[in-house]
């Protein structure tokens, strides 16, 4: 492992026999003799390594160090030193340096702190680099959808995302509550600290209950050594519980505590453990329902129910649909830099009548299953789905299932067909009001004051 050096020494002697040693080990390096020339260098060119002396005329090494981290943060410093104490390694650690190597010393002994620099340095930026992957994940720009209710769920989001406030988002599979979670702590002032995510759907009670809290050694049959749960690992950050409504009564207490005093201890443990962590849970389920019915704790549901976030099921913001699927298929299509292929105007009208019960989740998956078997750069019926190409349009639009229905409201029933109607003259007529009055044989201004009583489509009546 190779890399740019510079060296930083007034001792010309030393500085000569390290650059010749190090060029030999297939290192690029420069050399100067004052921290002044040294800082006019790094400010030019980019460099993995400065290994500089601790003392040097005119300014320290220590001081020259401060300056190379004013300017940038990612270079590795090694200092060298005549004169190791404890005080002054110390002194270079605290500033930023990566470590300090005391003269006399080998060839190889710098060789192998060079090489653990590197790899301290690579690392870093890997780490750094997938961080910031992760980020843009959740960024706003990726919650996708114009409708009212997406609009209030961002709100709230900006809202609470610098706060340490406990959020619970409510929302059917598929709708994304993964994601509105991460633009909560991404967006807040705990970005840089870890997000855990636990499924408490996918794990058994003692499962579950050692991957929240952690255990000791020897604390059950199969325990070989103390493991960090969840929380620990959130420390300073943010943990996601999923599927918080699955987690056994018993276990529930355990969780109030955490939630009212930041403190546990492990299974099998005795030492209380302290943590900051933010809480963020999701549920598929209404909770107050859970607790009427004696699932739920009272006291947790009321803890974990300071800002409640609901998000909308696909059906019912369906003017969001084309929105995602053109998200969806920039995603798939930029993987293979082909062009944007078109949907055909009979595709459309399937994917924005179908009642999408996998949500979002499905939506993506199925675009994703168009985009491979599209045959051109068009994506036409043939390429969905085989139950997606049964959809009776018309039928999806305008009927109801009343076959376990003891009453219904006829004014709701009719307020819901009219807006199923609204929408798809929305999608035909790509907003138009002018043409969506046509399409549906009513007046412009009737049609107008449809949209605000039906509080529908905001940007197209604003």
């Amino acid at each position: 492992m190779s890399g740019k050096v510079l060296i930083v020494d007034d001792e010309k002697l030393m500085r000569i026999s390290l650059e010749s040693q190090l060029k030999k080990e297939g290192y690029s390096v420069k050399s100067v003799d004052n921290a002044l020339d040294g800082l006019k260098i790094v400010k030019s060119e980019e460099f993995d390594v400065v290994l500089t002396d601790l003392r040097l005329s005119g300014i320290s090494g220590i001081d020259f160090l401060k300056e190379i981290k004013k300017y940038n943060q990612e270079i590795i410093v090694v200092i060298m030193t005549a004169y190791v104490t404890l005080e002054s390694a110390v002194s270079a650690i605290k500033e930023g340096a990566y470590d300090y190597i005391a003269k006399p010393f080998s060839t190889d002994e710098l060789i192998i702190k060079l090489q653990r620099a590197l790899h301290h340095k690579n690392t870093a930026a890997e780490v750094n680099r997938l961080r910031k992957e992760v980020q843009a994940e959740f960024e706003f720009w990726n919650i996708i959808g114009k409708s009212e209710e997406i609009g209030k769920v961002l709100e709230t989001v900006k809202s609470v995302s610098d706060r340490d406030t406990t959020v619970l988002i409510r929302g059917e599979s598929g709708t994304g509550k993964e994601k509105i979670a991460g633009a909560i702590h991404y967006h807040s002032s705990r970005k840089n600290s870890p997000f855990i995510r636990v499924s408490c759907a996918a794990l058994n009670r003692e499962i579950l209950e050692s991957e929240l809290f952690g255990h000791e050694k020897g604390a059950f049959t199969g325990a070989v050594k103390t493991r960090r749960g969840r929380f620990e690992l959130a420390d300073g950050g943010s943990i996601f519980l999923d599927d918080v409504d699955d987690i056994p009564l018993d276990m529930q207490v355990k969780l109030l505590r955490v939630l009212q005093e930041r403190n546990f201890e492990r299974v099998g443990g005795e030492e209380t453990l302290r943590v900051d962590v933010r809480i963020i849970c999701a549920t598929k389920k209404d909770l107050l329902e859970q607790v009427k019915e004696g699932c739920f704790r009272e006291d947790l549901f009321y803890r974990l129910n300071v800002v409640l976030i609901h998000i909308p099921p696909l059906r019912e913001r369906r003017e969001d649909i084309p929105l995602l699927i053109n998200y969806f298929l920039k995603k798939f299509v930029s993987q293979y830099e082909d062009a944007l292929p078109d949907i055909s105007q009979e595709t459309m009208n399937v994917l924005i009548a179908y009642d999408w019960p996998g949500n979002v989740r499905e939506l993506e998956n199925v675009i994703e299953h168009a985009v491979a078997f599209s045959k051109s750069k068009g994506i036409s019926l043939d390429a969905l789905p085989e139950y997606l190409r049964k959809v009776d349009i018309k039928t999806d639009l305008l009927s109801m299932d009343l076959s376990d229905k003891q009453n219904i409201s006829l004014q709701d029933a009719l307020t819901e067909v009219e807006k199923k109607l609204i929408q798809w003259a929305y999608q035909k007529a790509s907003g138009n009001q002018v043409k969506m009055a046509e399409i549906l044989g009513i007046p412009r201004t009737t049609l107008r004051n449809r949209l605000i009583k039906l509080q529908m489509f905001e940007k197209a009546v604003s």
